[in-house]
């Protein structure tokens, strides 16, 4: 790459940055920036110098993606219309590691920054997507974040229950979930067994019918459930213990939390809707409405992607490559350099598609690398691969528009 830069070495709190004439030619030394208004002017007023010294039309900003710390940045130059690089952290610290003694000062990150923008090619423009997309992927990162705090509810309400009505999830295996609104009404109005079986049946389904949308015939099989659970079982707990006064509450912060999932993702799902290739994601064996939305939240704009090899390295599914003599370095590791989020739905995707045994492409990739003859796979390997398989077919559906054929 070549003109002149201003690369930022961006962190929380203090920031640096270092307008560059060209390769191996500061402007001048590094300088601490605020991300606050004056400092974005005086940003400003830094790239005008330098415009003026070099003549140039348009001078590039270049900095690290750093979580979330470089999102103030990227705003400014957004609304004033700047152009700029991100580049990855792991891209700036592979040139640091070039230098003699791979020192790391707030001053030299400005240096090592601009060496990886000189050096590497293969650099592209931060592409903007439609804030359709940016909507979208934000929607899933807070449901992944409330679904991780869904979970540990969960726990919780599950050691709880082991305490109060030992045995009680064995009642719902196979026919019905614990955590439907009736068995949690029942719950929060009879906290312990022996407040369940001091009621008569009947008097328990009229008051659970109150309070729920089921019929009747459904509320009394779940009654009649766990009215026999409660009459064998023996609680650990006393039905005035701090243990049992505060079941109800953590029953109504659970089911809060589930709604509030479950709000977040029917948003995603229906914005997921209107966009181009969300039908050809559904199409495919083993996806559903749930696992397409996070998909496309992911992916986003998939015009940005050149190539299958380019939207592979995206997601850290390209192979690590380490070649020497006589080893040729093929089918080793994947590189994990990308994006997470979309790796580990690809995976739930191979995996689910493998579950179902449709005989679809995907389906027949991976049984064939579980049983080739020369080193099969181990299963977690296998869907890797088929992972891989997968983000490569919605690509080309995305393109072409077509539907998947089986």
């Amino acid at each position: 790459m070549k003109g002149s830069i201003v690369t930022v070495d961006v962190s929380k709190g203090t920031c640096h940055y270092q307008p560059f004439i060209e390769k191996g030619k500061p402007f001048r030394k590094p300088k601490v920036l605020h991300d606050t208004n004056e400092g974005f002017a005086d940003l400003s007023s830094c790239i005008q110098k330098l415009k003026e010294k070099t003549e140039a039309e348009t001078i590039t900003v270049v900095f690290e993606a750093t979580g979330v710390y470089h999102r103030c940045l990227q705003k400014y130059l957004d609304d004033h219309e700047m152009p700029y690089y991100i580049i990855t952290p792991l891209l700036s610290a592979k040139y640091r590691q070039t230098n003699l003694h791979g020192n790391k000062t707030d001053d030299m990150d400005c240096t090592h920054i601009a060496n990886a923008y000189y050096v590497d090619e293969r650099l592209l423009p931060y592409f903007k997507q439609d804030d359709r997309f940016e909507k979208m992927r934000t929607l899933n990162r807070d449901y992944e974040t409330e679904l991780a705090h869904l979970r540990m509810r969960k726990v919780s309400f599950r050691s709880r229950l082991d305490i109060i009505y030992p045995r009680l999830d064995k009642c719902f295996k196979g026919s019905g979930s614990l955590y439907d609104p009736v068995p949690m009404e029942i719950l929060k109005k009879y906290p312990h067994p022996s407040l369940l079986i001091k009621h008569r049946k009947e008097t328990i389904i009229k008051a659970i019918e109150k309070k729920t949308d089921h019929k009747s015939d459904f509320i009394t099989r779940v009654v009649d459930r766990m009215y026999e659970c409660a009459l064998h079982c023996y609680s650990g707990a006393d039905p005035d213990s701090i243990e049992v006064l505060r079941f109800p509450k953590m029953i109504e912060e659970l089911q809060s939390q589930m709604e509030l999932c479950d709000d977040i993702l029917q948003q995603l799902i229906s914005e997921a809707k209107e966009v181009s290739y969300f039908p050809c994601i559904m199409s495919i064996v083993g996806i559903g409405e749930n696992l397409a939305a996070r998909l496309i939240a992911e992916l986003g704009d998939m015009s940005r992607f050149k190539s299958r090899r380019a939207i592979a390295a995206y997601a850290g599914l390209n192979p690590k490559i380490r070649q020497s003599g006589d080893v040729d370095g093929i089918h080793l590791a994947i590189e994990k350099k990308g994006n997470r989020h979309l790796r580990c739905l690809l995976y739930l995707g191979a995996s689910c598609n493998y579950r179902l045994k449709k005989n679809d492409q995907i389906y027949l990739f991976n049984q064939k690398k579980r049983q080739q003859s020369q080193s099969p796979l181990k299963h977690k390997a296998a869907n890797i691969a088929a992972a891989h398989k997968l983000l490569v077919i919605i690509y080309a559906l995305s393109k072409s528009g077509e539907l998947y054929r089986s």
